[in-house]
């Protein structure tokens, strides 16, 4: 995929972000770094490190550069996140450990968590550390919808020594993306596929320790294909806001640099007659609680992930043509 097809989407997204950001003057969109299969990105410092679908972790400086692998033999290792001067990344059967160097550099290689769950199509872990420095990691279940079993379509924490695991929320169908708004965690959840254009919806869900979020009975509050009549094992916590169907709503990140809303990514749609997504939108909340979402920008690909950089510059990454775009106020 090229940076811009034409001088003209350049131009078309450049006032988007400009208009996006509310502010007078023109926004810069720029191509930062090319990283084949980009997933999950974390700021670490100066250096941006980002998870891939393919077997390697890469490090981009911040400042400009090119991508270096700086890690690999992974399978899967979509989830990066860092604490101080240690990367974690989360792979299909591994949470693994690093200790973080000059430039980027990676050392120290350990196994923290082994034999993760099967996930089946949804085995793209998301990892983050949360505010009690714990590690939080998503398992997605393996079915379009089926009952999971075990830990699958869970979010779990642990220690970032591997100990401690618990479970903090249960039935979720396929969590790619998460992010804490004054001490809450907001988690996306990706609905349904098979039921029609328009149904069930996209979720967003705020953490409750411990809480079931409906799935396979419930897609948003939408009964789900062969379990209608089913009794769902707990109370079910409705999601806080509903994104439309098949967007496949992912990463999420609340931006200082828009007064604490929030930026998710949406990867678009395969199930659907009219493909919808394929965008960032943002999330804008009042008392705590979402209550709309517009698009942000459009013509990133298929858009995974979002992180703020130190200068509050937004990064996107872009599975599909393997690319991190940056946008500059």
């Amino acid at each position: 995929m090229a940076v811009f097809a034409a001088k003209a989407g350049f131009l078309t997204l450049a006032a988007v972000a400009t208009v996006a950001f509310g502010v007078v003057g023109r926004a810069r969109a720029e191509l930062l770094a090319r990283v084949p299969a980009a997933r999950e990105m974390a700021v670490c410092g100066d250096m941006l490190f980002v998870g891939t679908k393919g077997s390697s972790v890469y490090a981009v400086p911040l400042s400009g550069g090119r991508a270096r692998r700086v890690a690999s033999g992974f399978s899967a290792p979509n989830g990066v996140a860092c604490a101080r001067d240690r990367l974690f990344v989360a792979s299909r059967d591994s949470v693994t450990a690093f200790d973080i160097g000059r430039g980027g550099a990676l050392s120290g290689r350990r196994d923290i968590r082994r034999d993760l769950p099967n996930s089946g199509a949804h085995s793209f872990r998301y990892i983050a550390v949360g505010p009690d420095s714990r590690l939080y990691v998503s398992f997605g279940s393996p079915c379009n919808i089926c009952l999971p079993r075990g830990l699958q379509g869970t979010i779990v924490s642990m220690n970032q020594d591997g100990s401690g695991l618990r479970r903090v929320a249960w039935g979720v169908r396929n969590s790619v993306g998460f992010d804490w708004r004054g001490g809450t965690m907001f988690f996306t959840d990706n609905g349904a596929d098979r039921m029609g254009d328009d149904i069930p919806p996209d979720e967003l869900n705020a953490l409750r320790p411990g809480g079931f979020y409906g799935f396979p009975y419930f897609g948003g509050q939408i009964r789900l294909k062969g379990f209608e009549q089913a009794p769902p094992p707990a109370r079910q916590i409705a999601p806080v806001f509903n994104f439309q169907a098949h967007v496949a709503a992912l990463g999420i990140h609340f931006f200082r640099s828009l007064g604490g809303d929030a930026l998710v990514a949406q990867h678009g749609s395969w199930d659907r007659s009219v493909p919808v997504g394929y965008q960032v939108v943002r999330l804008r909340f009042r008392g705590g609680r979402p209550v709309s979402a517009t698009t942000f920008l459009r013509d990133v690909g298929r858009p995974v992930d979002v992180k703020e950089a130190p200068d509050g510059s937004v990064l996107v990454s872009d599975d599909a043509g393997g690319a991190i775009y940056i946008f500059r106020r």
